[in-house]
Formats: structure tokens, sequence, C-alpha cells
């Protein structure tokens, strides 16, 4: 779903600048907050709720969010949020701050969001960032230090 469209266009494209934030936790929203002044921000959480209660906190703090469900374990979820993140503007950052740990889910799951879906993410977003754009990625060791065998 998006909502709140902003105006802000870049100086020399006409564009709205943009900053894709995947991963709707604490971590996002504060690198959000440090590059986000001036952009648009796309707010991405596999649950809406997550989505819509960190885009309130964004919003309420002068920021222009709107908000996207995705799943970065199924391409086609990542393909539909580069979408929607190209729909908006030029894409000029991305915060790739979703993932899972041993207290969340089991190993295989770990595996598909925090290895597959970071690739996933990296490899779809890679194709459309803006010229002299940038990306984050936010890692854990939570498989490594887990007890699964």
């Amino acid at each position: 779903m998006i909502a709140n469209i902003t105006d802000e266009k870049s100086s020399t494209s006409g564009l709205t600048n943009a900053i894709v934030v995947i991963g709707a936790g604490s971590i996002g929203q504060a690198i959000a907050r440090r590059v986000g002044a001036g952009k648009h921000i796309l707010l991405a959480d596999i649950r809406q709720d997550n989505a819509d209660a960190a885009a309130k906190v964004l919003r309420d703090a002068g920021f222009e969010v709107s908000t996207a469900i995705v799943d970065v374990s199924i391409r086609a979820s990542v393909q539909a949020l580069v979408e929607t993140a190209v729909s908006i503007g030029s894409i000029q950052g991305l915060i790739h701050a979703a993932g899972v740990s041993p207290t969340q889910a089991p190993p295989e799951t770990i595996l598909k969001v925090d290895l597959y879906g970071t690739a996933v993410v990296l490899e779809a977003f890679g194709k459309v960032i803006a010229h002299g754009g940038a990306g984050v990625v936010i890692a854990s060791q939570s498989l490594i230090m887990s007890k699964a065998t």
C-alpha cells in the first residue's frame, strides 16, 4: 500500500528522491532519520502493522513516508517493492534491516530471510538505484550463534 507520496523533487532530474527502508524496526528507523531528510521514505516490512507504526513515528517527526509489505525471501515480493520504489522516484538509498534470529525462527527460515533475502534485495535494487546512490545492510551472526545443528 502506498500513501502520502511527496512532491520533493530532485534538482537535476525532476524526480522525487527516495530512500527505501526494508525492516520497520528501530535500526531501520534510526538510519532513515539520519539519511532521509528531504527525501521520500518508502518503509517496507513483512507486517503491515509494523510498517504503519514506524511510518507514524517518522511522519510525526516530519518525514514524508509511504509503506509497503515485502517478504524478502520471495523474489516476486522484492520485485514488487522495487516497482513501487521506482514509481515514487529516484532511489537514492537502500537500508536493508530486515532479519530474523534463532529466537524468532528455525535455521531454514533464517537462511531464507537473512542470506537469500539479502542477496535478492541487493540484486534487485542494484539494478535500479540512482547513480551515486548507496545502500546499507544490517546483518547479524544469529545463525552462527544459534545452537542449531
